[in-house]
């Protein structure tokens, strides 16, 4: 595996860029290709009780990454950024050959990038994809791997980092991630990996980019609504472990009020129920008589990126008869609205650095 990458890196190195012709509009309305390599260093979170018996592990990832960056007008006014769309192939060794082994995962990804006129960019980013894993559980041979028991699994990624253009074709990241693996329940045991990570990448395109300031050819203008008021149903499956289940359906409505504060800030103030039957289960075997539901208060900022918006929110239940976690948490959403009413998206709940439950939502914008 070593040598595979070693080889990789020096064919990326001693690549030729590809020679595209020239025109006035260089940079407008093109899609340059991109390649890359990318180096992760991460801690396994031991979100379970039952994961506790496991030694620290620090997972190391090498990767390649092929992408294109829309410098369009279109992308720039769908998001208010450049967007780079892209795939990664990756390999992971987790740090406990004996119960985790290693994986290859493959996965899609998005990122949005800001400040494109600057040489130094930020950018979000979202991926979704597929894992292969080594060493499931096995009720003899490896009883310990609680964490998954299917050789396929899902991944989910979230993350936020910098660029920097080191020329016109040669770019260095660093980007802080939080990545999921999960089988969907299809088999039990399931607690998932779930790992935040440290990635320094290095992408080279395969021509010339000079990007596009659409900010100064056409002044941002303010939204047409400077205020929102929605309505959101959400679903989705709790990451709680009770009993011998470690899947259980989440669902629940929110209602939400946001301003614009300027350029692409919002701030939001909300409230939402929250129906975790993962709860119910554990008040059941406690032989208790608490009501399971929650609800909280909710404040948060949100990125309105055209018909895209990043949030982030802090929760505080004012109602949370049954008491096993914290009283704050928090919320990071990403939504689309396909129209002037209608928004969908998902959502990750986490109490501190504990994930609780991605949902996938669909609302209405009055």
């Amino acid at each position: 595996m070593n040598k595979l990458f070693i080889i990789a890196l020096l064919s990326f190195i001693n690549f030729k860029p590809l020679l595209y012709s020239q025109n006035q509009d260089r940079g407008i309305d093109r899609r340059p290709t991109l390649v890359g390599m990318s180096f992760d260093y991460g801690y396994i979170l031991k979100h379970s009780e039952n994961l506790r018996e496991l030694d620290d592990a620090y997972p190391l990832g090498l990767g390649l990454e092929w992408s294109k960056i829309l410098l369009t007008k279109n992308a720039w006014e769908f998001c208010n950024c450049l967007p780079r769309l892209g795939l990664s192939l990756a390999y992971w060794n987790w740090d406990n050959p004996d119960i985790l082994g290693d994986g290859i995962l493959a996965m899609g990804f998005v990122e949005p990038y800001f400040r494109t006129h600057k040489r130094t960019n930020l950018f979000f980013s979202a991926g979704l994809g597929g894992i292969y894993l080594s060493k499931a559980y096995d009720a003899e041979q490896n009883p310990q791997n609680l964490s998954y028991s299917t050789d396929l699994s899902f991944a989910l990624m979230l993350g936020a980092g910098i660029n920097y253009r080191l020329t016109n074709v040669w770019n260095i990241g660093l980007q802080a991630k939080y990545n999921h693996t999960s089988n969907g329940g299809i088999r039990a045991p399931n607690k998932g990996i779930n790992f935040p990570s440290i990635s320094f990448r290095i992408n080279k395109s395969l021509e010339p980019i000079v990007f596009p300031d659409f900010q100064k050819i056409e002044n941002r203008k303010p939204p047409d609504k400077l205020s929102r008021i929605s309505v959101t149903h959400f679903s989705g499956w709790s990451n709680a472990s009770v009993g011998d289940r470690d899947k259980f359906y989440v669902l629940g409505l929110s209602g939400q009020y946001s301003q614009w504060i300027g350029r692409r800030s919002a701030v939001s103030v909300g409230s939402e129920l929250i129906l975790d039957y993962s709860r119910r289960e554990q008040i059941s075997l406690d032989h208790q008589e608490d009501d399971f539901v929650q609800a909280a208060a909710l404040i948060g900022h949100e990125f309105w990126l055209g018909k895209v918006s990043f949030s982030q929110q802090i929760g505080i239940y004012y109602y949370n008869d049954y008491r096993i976690n914290d009283d704050i948490y928090q919320r990071y959403g990403l939504t689309y609205n396909f129209s002037k009413h209608i928004l969908a998206g998902f959502s990750l709940k986490a109490h501190r650095h504990v994930a609780d439950f991605f949902d996938l939502r669909i609302g209405y914008v009055f």
